[in-house]
């Protein structure tokens, strides 16, 4: 008798812990789109789950779908320029982001690439050919750049910059006042470059007129936009 209930506790056991290791494995499908400051679609984001980085991305229309398990907590979005954002799942099959910058990735509607001839225009990216703007983009990312003492040996490089000693200037912009450019490396606004390491730098892109518009009268001389690798 005390076998047989001790069997019976046993198998209870046992099945209790297989329909939870079941419902544990099992996931559910969510869907939602990325728009960026102005509800324009942000394609290329990458979605996370509880703060681990996934495989599935935006689409060029900014939706996104991907399966996760019932036991997951929170779903977030990652771009380069806004870092990390974060909605609890709560057991809901659509969660929507909406972020807080501008950000056009051009993307191929066929193919999901990313376009080789895109350039940063502003908080964002957008394709070199549909832009009536002036924009200047140098790839610095080769050795013979890295032998350069400076960041500023390196912007001596660029077309429309000029540089004496730590005193750059953007050709053909002219303000009442400083003649300072506005910096960016990697998205953010910064006072200094002269730390940044020349062997460091992927590329430099040169913003005035209105292509520089979107940073407002920080942007009035001019913005040099420094991607690092």
């Amino acid at each position: 008798m005390k076998t047989r209930l001790f069997l019976l506790l046993l198998l209870s056991i046992i099945a209790f812990f297989d329909v939870s290791a079941q419902k544990s494995n099992k996931k559910i499908k969510i869907t939602g789109r990325v728009t960026d400051l102005y509800s324009s679609p942000v394609s290329g984001a990458l979605i996370m789950i509880d703060g681990n980085t996934t495989g599935v991305k935006t689409n060029y229309k900014g939706n996104y779908k991907i399966k996760v398990h019932l036991s997951a907590k929170e779903i977030g979005v990652f771009t380069t320029v806004t870092g990390v954002k974060e909605e609890p799942i709560d057991g809901r099959t659509v969660v929507d982001f909406n972020l807080d910058k501008i950000i056009t990735v051009v993307q191929d509607a066929g193919t999901g690439d990313v376009s080789e001839d895109v350039v940063n225009a502003g908080y964002g990216t957008a394709r070199k050919g549909d832009l009536s703007k002036p924009v200047t983009k140098s790839d610095v990312s080769g050795k013979e750049y890295s032998s350069f003492s400076s960041i500023y040996d390196v912007l001596r490089t660029v077309p429309d910059v000029m540089v004496s000693g730590t005193n750059v200037t953007i050709r053909g912009v002219g303000t009442t006042g400083s003649r300072d450019p506005l910096f960016v490396v990697n998205g953010v606004t910064v006072r200094s470059i002269s730390t940044i390491n020349p062997s460091t730098v992927k590329s430099i892109e040169v913003l005035k007129g209105s292509a520089a518009s979107v940073y407002g009268l920080q942007g009035a001389n001019g913005v040099i936009l420094i991607q690092l690798k």
